[in-house]
């Protein structure tokens, strides 16, 4: 036996597949969701009124695409990472060769994903928290 090979049980392959299916499945669903709404979006931003906007058209699709290229790019990457993991898995299960490999890959870029959704998470929550304190500060400020 090859010490690169694992000896899985064939319950075991199976929930790896079946993760590694589930994973492409989400990676897929959230580019897609990503791409789409930032789409409609835009298309939703250039439907308004032009008597409604008074001239600031250009600075309403700017204040919608910007943060959405952002997240569409922030979705793929994640998406991409969550992919190769989800292939490395399905590798693990589906061949008799270099499973040790194909974990490590697999673990490698899922710990990529986990970072960057633990950082994503860490600056929404300071930036809800810093919009509270200036939206407090503020509101203290107009009191007196």
């Amino acid at each position: 036996m090859d010490a690169r090979r694992i000896p899985f049980t064939a319950e075991d392959e199976e929930r790896i597949a079946s993760a590694g299916m589930w994973g492409m499945i989400v990676a897929i669903v959230s580019i897609a969701s990503s791409v789409l709404s930032t789409i409609a979006a835009i298309v939703q931003v250039l439907q308004i009124d032009n008597s409604a906007l008074s001239g600031f058209r250009g600075a309403a699709v700017g204040m919608v695409l910007v943060p959405g290229i952002i997240g569409v790019v922030l979705t793929v990457i994640l998406g991409i990472w969550l992919l190769q993991a989800s292939t490395a898995f399905r590798k693990v299960a589906l061949t008799d060769e270099a499973d040790q490999h194909y974990l490590l890959v697999g673990f490698g870029k899922l710990r990529n994903y986990f970072m960057m959704m633990g950082i994503l998470i860490i600056v929404a929550v300071g930036g809800i928290v810093l919009l509270i304190c200036g939206a407090l500060t503020c509101g203290a400020m107009f009191r007196h």
